[in-house]
């Protein structure tokens, strides 16, 4: 398949929807997926999709009384060739958290994602506000 800017909008569409299961749907098990950063306690690289989950993704589910609203604010995406696999860059922007303590949290996020030649997810290289989702971690863990 062509990777385009609409297939990728079309998969990152369930987080902005709410239905995470449904755009967990399209990672593959074994995915690399990073979140960069050293001075918050997300920072990690995990190599499958129930870890990243289970360490990550959860945890800060855990600390949302109510979960953020994500939009998608842009994609880039390097077609795939010879021997070279799709990327995309996608720009996303969280409003309307509410944390345990009753802060609001928003973030924002780019993901580099790699896709396979079916479509699938195979890695994440995510950046964002590293400082806010400490502070989030601290004051509500």
């Amino acid at each position: 398949m062509s990777l385009s800017p609409d297939y990728v909008k079309s998969v990152f569409t369930h987080l902005t929807s709410g239905h995470a299961a449904e755009f967990f749907s399209h990672v593959i098990d074994n995915v690399d997926w990073v979140v960069t950063g050293d001075n918050h306690p997300l920072a990690g690289h995990w190599h499958s999709k129930e870890s990243f989950f289970k360490d990550s993704w959860s945890r800060i589910g855990a600390v949302l009384m109510k979960p953020m609203q994500l939009s998608i604010e842009g994609v880039v995406v390097e077609s795939q060739g010879p021997g070279r696999r799709g990327k995309a860059v996608v720009e996303l922007r969280g409003i309307g958290g509410l944390l345990k303590n009753g802060n609001a949290y928003n973030n924002e996020y780019c993901w580099v994602v790699q896709f396979d030649e079916h479509g699938r997810i195979t890695a994440v290289r995510a950046y964002l506000d590293t400082a806010k989702l400490r502070d989030a971690l601290e004051m509500n863990e």
